[in-house]
C-alpha cells in the first residue's frame, strides 16, 4: 500500500462525504482502489490527516537533536556528546550513532597534565 499524503487523505474523505465511489478517487487520486478504503477506513478512526502513526518498540536513547548537534561541530568528539545526554546512555550507544552520522565515534585520549618542570 502507497503512504498518501495528507492533501490526497482530505481529497478522499472530501469526495467520499460527496458520495463519490471508490474507483472514481483512486482514478482521481491516482492510486489503488485498496489504497483509498484503506485510507478512508483510518480516516473513520481518526480524521486528523496529518496524524502519524503509532511505531512499536523501544523508544530511542539518542534523538534526532542530539545527533544533529553533534554533526554540527558544537561537540568535538564522543565524550563531548556523552556528557551533553542523560547518564542512562551508554558509550557504545553513542559512537554508534556517531558513526551512523560520518563521524568517528571515538573518545579522545586523556592528556596528561604537564607543568611547568617538564
Amino acid at each position: 500500500m502507497a503512504e498518501l499524503t495528507s492533501t490526497k487523505k482530505k481529497t478522499i474523505m472530501m469526495m467520499y462525504s460527496l458520495g463519490q465511489k471508490t474507483a472514481d478517487i483512486a482514478a482521481e487520486i491516482g492510486c489503488h482502489p485498496s489504497t483509498v478504503r484503506h485510507n478512508h477506513k483510518k480516516l473513520l478512526e481518526n480524521p486528523d490527516p496529518y496524524a502519524k502513526p503509532h511505531w512499536p518498540g523501544r523508544p530511542r536513547k539518542l534523538d534526532e537533536r542530539s545527533l544533529r548537534h553533534a554533526q554540527i561541530g558544537k561537540a568535538r568528539d564522543g565524550a563531548d556528546v556523552l556528557a551533553q545526554l542523560p547518564e542512562d546512555v551508554g558509550a557504545s550507544t553513542v559512537r554508534r550513532n556517531l558513526t551512523k552520522i560520518g563521524l568517528h565515534g571515538q573518545v579522545r585520549w586523556k592528556k596528561p597534565f604537564l607543568k611547568p618542570e617538564h
